[in-house]
């Protein structure tokens, strides 16, 4: 772990190394910069305010892009959910926790399309890793050999080191630190037996072999990434926010590093102002051609929340098929199996998805945090549940399931038959198209649940005991209406 003070001192005795200004301000996140993101932190407490950021009020975006969670992908994640949480509380210490479900789950989309380009990669280079969640994920991936990050933006750089040194312990490297941090000194010890007015005790130094599974570096240090080699590479919305000479030198990198049959995947292709075309450009005169391309809503019956990119490089077997190809959205081939496992995973395992809500989410995280507690004898603790948008505020189920059902069949049509607005530019049409979805999607999940409540309770034994009461009090609201109203009345 490093804090700011350490890495301004490192990076500053870098630059007087390298003495040529240029060569160090290639990597100058001037995107960022323009746009006022706080790149520097001078304290830990500074970085909780980029703890959820990039990509807000995405969550029921990439739920719809996934097609809804499976048992075991809830699971999964509401375990990463509260891996965050310890980390939170234990480098900020406080009890309310901003638990950044929106960053969380896109990193989950990106560690899904990883495992869908090769489900047993053990080396993975990761450029400009953001807050640093993708951590989270590959915590127990037990293939996982070497898992490289690069990030030049000192905020995120010093969140993704309290990351790592939380999730990786001492498995972590942390490269931008002095590598003779003990050794580059000359200071005199004093020699003799008789009273030292020092008080100086000679310390007891071994050395200890470090073999680290995550290897985090700063933009000084890109040189020693040249000596290994990855399965895959993968770009976080950065590659039309590098400035040139920067997308130059990690193309350069790339070539050095990937794996013949390799690939770099991005997720995003940045929202930088350098067109795609000039991306695709820039990267085929550095032998790199696309194999897969997606946006928004341009695949039929698909929807993707941010452009995605498969790029391979010229001893792949697939770029002699693609290198003569002009790069265009979207670029699918479905012969392909790692095209359906990475942009068609909402298909997977279809039957056995359903949708979830940030409430969902978040009911299912105090739950288990809360039953240690319970186990314990401790009281039933007050629910920490705090949403303050009113549109996560939790609903009461509706008692008669029958009309909850019948109106959401009619809410579901209603949705699906909705025409898109044509008055507004390809991004909203593409944002709105996936709202829509991800709502029928909801829609469609809610009914099936209450449809097998309905199942489950007209078979069980207190339904049927229960029918001739049933079949007395429709006949009351029917016959006796003013009785009804009396009832009402007096309940009231």
């Amino acid at each position: 772990m490093i804090d700011s003070a350490a890495y301004r001192a490192n990076e500053t005795n870098a630059k007087r190394a390298i003495a040529d200004w240029r060569l160090s301000n290639i990597n100058d996140p001037y995107v960022f910069q323009n746009q006022g993101f706080p790149v520097r932190a001078d304290s830990f407490l500074d970085l909780a305010q980029i703890l959820d950021t990039m990509q807000e009020e995405r969550f029921d975006y990439y739920m719809a892009e996934l097609g809804g969670f499976t048992e075991q992908d809830k699971g999964f994640f509401v375990k990463v959910c509260l891996d965050y949480i310890d980390f939170y509380r234990a480098v900020f210490q406080r009890e309310k926790v901003v638990v950044p479900l929106s960053t969380l789950i896109s990193h989950f989309v990106v560690y899904k399309k990883l495992l869908g380009y090769n489900p047993g990669f053990t080396r993975l280079l990761e450029l400009g890793p953001g807050c640093g969640y993708l951590s989270f994920f590959l915590k127990d991936q037990d293939s996982l050999v070497d898992y490289t990050q690069i990030e030049s933006t000192e905020s995120f750089y010093l969140l993704q080191s309290h990351i790592n040194s939380h999730v990786f312990g001492s498995r972590f490297t942390e490269h931008a630190l002095s590598r003779q941090a003990l050794d580059d000194h000359s200071a005199y010890i004093p020699k003799g037996n008789w009273h030292n007015p020092f008080h100086y005790e000679h310390q007891k130094i071994i050395n200890v072999r470090s073999r680290p599974i995550c290897n985090h570096y700063p933009w000084w240090r890109i040189g020693d990434v040249a000596n290994r080699q990855y399965d895959i590479v993968t770009s976080n919305a950065n590659l039309n926010e590098f400035s040139r000479e920067a997308l130059f030198q990690y193309l350069s990198l790339i070539g050095e590093v990937l794996a013949d049959d390799g690939a770099l995947v991005a997720q995003c292709l940045g929202g930088g102002p350098v067109t795609y075309d000039t991306i695709f450009t820039n990267m085929k005169s550095a032998g790199f051609v696309p194999v897969a391309l997606v946006q928004g809503d341009n695949v039929p019956s698909r929807t993707f929340v941010v452009s995605n990119g498969v790029f391979v490089g010229e001893k792949h077997p697939l770029y002699s098929k693609y290198a003569s190809a002009r790069p265009q959205f979207p670029l699918l081939d479905r012969n392909l199996d790692f095209v359906n496992s990475m942009f068609f995973i909402n298909e997977d395992q279809l039957e056995r998805k359903h949708v979830q809500s940030i409430p969902d989410i978040l009911n299912e995280i105090l739950d288990q945090i809360e039953a240690p507690q319970l186990h314990s004898g401790d009281a039933a603790p007050r629910r920490g549940l705090n949403v303050d948008a009113p549109n996560l505020k939790m609903e009461l189920r509706d008692v008669n399931r029958l009309r909850r059902v019948a109106q959401l069949e009619r809410i579901e049509s209603g949705v699906a038959e909705a025409p898109k607005s044509f008055d507004r530019d390809k991004v909203d049409r593409s944002r709105e198209a996936l709202r829509t979805e991800a709502e029928r999607i909801r829609i469609s999940t809610e009914i099936v649940k209450l449809k097998e409540e309905l199942e489950a309770m007209r078979s069980s034994r207190s339904w049927r005991i229960t029918k001739p009461l049933r079949s007395v009090a429709r006949l009351v609201r029917r016959r006796l209406p003013s009785v009804v109203r009396l009832a009402k009345w007096l309940r009231a």
